[in-house]
């Protein structure tokens, strides 16, 4: 089994090399290049810029908090946070709409409440799902134990079956 793998492993480099090497497109080069594999760029979203501070001041106020800042640490590092940085830090504001790409929810109807004529009476308020049924209702449960127990009982009988043939 090891050998297998090792085999297996063997097999796989060699068919990614191919493209690489042995396998020429029309033109006599290589159909793939080292150089042509390149990782896809990652940016931030862009997000619309607010241009002065106090209209930003006013945005975050009326927008609920809307509003993100970006500015560099002192050791460089990026920083996006809602709040501004402090005094002195060169930034820039960036407004959001926190709507977006959301899915609107469905409203369901209001559960009605069914007035319990005995006090003894287990029945439940009416549902909007009680027409869908249940899939584990005891009766299927059931079904489907004495159906597991009939296989059961072809299977033994057909060793049985056989076990007579073969003269055990």
């Amino acid at each position: 089994m090891k050998l297998f793998g090792k085999l297996l492993i063997a097999v796989l480099i060699i068919g990614l090399l191919l493209p690489f090497t042995i396998l020429k497109g029309p033109d006599g080069k290589p159909l793939m290049r080292f150089s042509d594999l390149k990782l896809p760029k990652f940016s931030t979203p862009d997000l619309p810029e607010i241009t002065s501070l106090g209209s930003a001041a006013a945005s975050a106020s009326s927008n609920n908090g809307n509003v993100i800042y970006k500015w560099k640490d002192a050791e460089g590092n990026l920083q996006f946070t809602s709040s501004p940085p402090p005094a002195g830090v060169e930034f820039t504001v960036k407004e959001y709409d926190p709507n977006t790409n959301l899915i609107q929810s469905v409203q369901l109807p209001a559960e009605e409440i069914v007035e319990v004529a005995d006090e003894n009476d287990t029945e439940k308020p009416a549902s909007p799902l009680d027409d869908v049924g249940s899939v584990y209702s005891p009766e299927k449960i059931e079904k489907l134990f004495e159906d597991a127990k009939n296989v059961e009982k072809l299977l033994n009988d057909r060793l049985k079956n056989q076990s007579a043939q073969i003269g055990d």
